[in-house]
């Protein structure tokens, strides 16, 4: 299947504080889909990136009627509540790849994976940290309570390419082409299942670590 591209475009900076502003106007918007199916997620998620000399940003905004998140410790198993995630392998040809995730409090799971069969060596692979990671969350709703009905939690991270190994110390240049894709796990009350797991990619499989099945991100 061909790869669908996502063109990152450069902006001066990014102020993070969990509100996508103004300056996210010049990026272009990531719709989510269900694995296999393709089918629109009951709770709407968008997205989008850009990037400085210095940093990958991410915005997320996500509708969510039952916000859930009580891990606080850093690299707690976090898609248990909810949480959004991003995948980025910083070349085609490379091994490689990295796996971050976000609750709505700012608890961060962050992995480094050698390859996808690591993936069953999860919490060896989290021993690694992103240093010099920001990430700031707004919740608009009642945290951990399923009596009311919330409306969305935004979040904007911050990933420094100074703390990806793989990159050596470079940034990434205009062209420059790595493999990406973004993904929600939502659970909620209100949900038929009680969960429902989302991603930007066409996965043919239920398996966001299906690397055949990632999208280009394109730096502009």
């Amino acid at each position: 299947m061909k790869r669908i591209k996502y063109r990152c475009h450069r902006v001066d900076k990014i102020i993070v504080d969990g509100i996508l502003e103004k300056e996210w106007e010049k990026a272009e918007n990531l719709e989510f889909f269900i694995p296999v199916t393709m089918i629109q997620p009951s709770s709407e998620t968008s997205a989008k990136l850009l990037y400085d000399k210095d940093f990958l940003y991410i915005g997320f905004f996500c509708h969510d009627q039952d916000i859930k998140a009580t891990y606080t410790k850093r690299d707690s198993p976090t898609w248990q509540q909810d949480v959004v995630e991003v995948f980025l392998k910083t070349g085609e040809n490379i091994s490689p790849y990295y796996e971050f995730e976000f609750s709505p409090i700012k608890t961060v799971f962050d992995a480094f994976l050698p390859r996808p069969e690591k993936l069953q060596d999860i919490f060896e692979c989290a021993k690694w940290n992103c240093e010099g990671l920001k990430v700031e969350t707004k919740i608009c709703g009642t945290l951990n309570d399923s009596s009311d009905t919330d409306q969305y939690w935004s979040i904007e991270i911050a990933i420094p390419f100074k703390g990806l190994p793989t990159l050596k110390g470079k940034q990434p240049e205009k062209g420059d082409k790595w493999l990406f894709h973004l993904a929600r796990y939502d659970y909620s009350a209100y949900l038929p299942s009680g969960r429902e797991l989302s991603s930007t990619a066409r996965f043919t499989v239920r398996n966001f670590h299906f690397l055949d099945d990632w999208m280009y991100l394109e730096f502009q």
